[in-house]
């Protein structure tokens, strides 16, 4: 085939994919119309709805009239819609059912003080995973299953992008391209709500993903349940939270850390404090949580490493760290290299492989501390001798090893002891004892 030739069917492939693309981008937004009063025309529900909230902008803002501010109830905010929904109708001559405007009346409700397209989904108990990559692909997991596509939820990509400025006002953040990567959180309607956003210019469409937690955590009780655990496996996890040993909680994205950290913290004893991002544990009723804080307006925002140094100010008797990740390693120095420090619980993104874990856990000691040498990685080691590793597999979450770093006598580095691994009949012990006492 020619250069010519070549270049004529690589330009044919362009043009079916973008016919591809263009074709199936209105999929799941087929319109459905009303009819106008003089019976010579129609007008689409979703057409109605914008001019509603075209309307409704005009008059008050994004939420930031007199009447919007003093409606504090979701019966007065209604009251704010539908008086401006029926308004709109009356202009435009619109033939509605009262059923129909009641429709009407919620969806631009929604547009306007919740979520959208995205109410039905946060309500839904099954659904604990959101994701969005532009107007067009949204995909939701439920339970533990792998994500599956779903119908797009949004007109366009100025649709998408004020549900997503409504997120990350109300998680206290704000949309801004001097910020274009976000990751914050929320409580929407009982649920803890993680947000990770990438927004333009990092991106062309806006992304995002929601991880829902649900209204109620689980209990150690309930996740040993849940999660196939043994009677022995779970005794060992109360013992090691009861103790007054540092442990990690290791595993990949959405595979159960913070779930488990949350319920682990209910047999921890002492003045609990929490470092997190997104606001996601479950924590104690007296334990405290700080937030890392984005920048809004003229407001500078406080990082993950300023509040670790605020934590350790505050001396807590357990800081609980969620989650460690190597591109803030200077975040944990102080907790490494500091004399006395409180007794540590971390989440660590990462895999379950022991060795590749050391390697992590050990070049994140040294990009943390550099001038302090190998002895941060020992540091990190004897403050956070036990590991716990989880998974998800075969749509579950399990746990998949509880181990601890041993020092033999005279040795510079320990040794990682699988106590419980998981093997072809589940996880089971190993005949391995723990070196501290529990």
């Amino acid at each position: 085939m020619s250069d010519s030739d070549a270049d004529k069917s690589e330009g044919r492939r362009l043009i079916d994919t973008l016919r591809d693309i263009n074709r199936d981008a209105d999929k799941g937004r087929e319109p459905a119309f009303l009819p106008a009063r003089d019976g010579r025309r129609q007008v689409s529900i979703s057409a109605l709805v914008e001019r509603i909230i075209d309307q409704f902008i005009a008059e008050h803002g994004e939420r930031e009239s007199d009447a919007v501010q003093r409606a504090v109830t979701t019966t007065e905010r209604i009251k704010l819609v539908k008086a401006v929904a029926e308004y709109v109708i009356a202009l435009e001559s619109i033939q509605v059912s009262d059923a129909q405007k009641a429709r009407i009346i919620r969806r631009v409700y929604a547009e306007m003080f919740a979520y959208g397209a995205l109410d039905d989904l946060i309500n839904d108990p099954q659904i604990t995973t959101i994701t969005i990559e532009g107007a067009d692909k949204v995909a939701i997991r439920r339970g533990h299953g792998e994500l599956k596509p779903a119908q797009p939820l949004f007109d366009d990509e100025a649709h998408l992008k004020r549900i997503i400025r409504r997120l990350l006002e109300d998680a206290g953040a704000s949309l801004r391209p001097d910020v274009p990567m976000i990751e914050t959180g929320l409580m929407i309607d009982g649920r803890r709500v993680s947000l990770n956003a990438v927004l333009p210019p990092a991106t062309v469409l806006i992304s995002a993903d929601l991880r829902l937690h649900p209204p109620e955590p689980p209990t150690l009780d309930a996740l040993a349940e849940d999660w196939a655990m043994p009677p022995a496996a779970l005794d060992l996890l109360r013992r090691i939270a009861a103790s007054s040993h540092g442990v990690v909680i290791v595993g990949e994205a959405e595979s159960g850390k913070t779930t488990l950290t949350g319920a682990l913290l209910s047999h921890v004893g002492g003045r609990v404090m929490s470092v997190e991002r997104a606001g996601e544990l479950a924590l104690p009723p007296e334990a405290s949580r700080l937030l890392v804080r984005w920048p809004v307006g003229d407001v500078d925002g406080r990082g993950f490493d300023q509040l670790v140094a605020e934590a350790l100010s505050a001396a807590p008797d357990v800081l609980v760290l969620d989650e460690v990740r190597a591109d803030e390693a200077q975040a944990i120095a102080p907790l490494l290299t500091a004399e006395e420090t409180p007794r540590q619980i971390w989440s660590f993104r990462g895999g379950v492989d022991h060795k590749r874990l050391a390697a992590s856990l050990g070049m994140l000691a040294r990009r943390a501390a550099p001038s302090a040498g190998e002895s941060a990685v020992r540091a990190l080691y004897r403050r956070l001798p036990f590991v716990v590793t989880v998974r998800r597999r075969h749509e579950r979450l399990m746990l998949h090893s509880i181990a601890e770093w041993q020092f033999p006598p005279s040795a510079e580095y320990p040794d990682f002891v699988a106590l419980m691994a998981m093997g072809a009949d589940g996880i089971t012990a190993t005949g391995n004892q723990p070196s501290r006492a529990l």
